[in-house]
């Protein structure tokens, strides 16, 4: 996790994130001719993994400043973003397999 929110993601930092890798691997799947209606799903499922222990780590913090429903809202809005987020990378794949191809 990093040190300030407020601060970008440093391109060390992303290597260290499952998030990247895992849309990484969707959009050179999508690159190798792998069908959307199986990649978005998979990727939808491991962002949603990769997200679980982030928002369990902030779950007693927002249970002790009376938060609880605001969490629940981040947690949403979260897997709600992952979708368009497996959507965009296997469109990645695509431009550049037409690109390339």
């Amino acid at each position: 996790m990093r040190e300030s929110d407020h601060e970008p993601m440093t391109f060390a930092q992303a290597l260290r994130s499952a998030d990247f890798w895992l849309l990484l691997t969707g959009c050179v799947a999508a690159l190798a001719g792998l069908s959307a209606w199986l990649i978005v799903p998979l990727l939808v499922a491991g962002l949603s993994i990769a997200s679980l222990p982030k928002y369990l780590e902030l779950l007693p913090r927002a249970r002790a400043a009376g938060a609880e429903h605001e969490w629940l809202v981040a947690v949403g809005l979260s897997t709600f973003n992952s979708p368009g987020a497996a959507a965009g990378a296997v469109v990645v794949g695509w431009v550049v397999r037409w690109l390339w191809w």
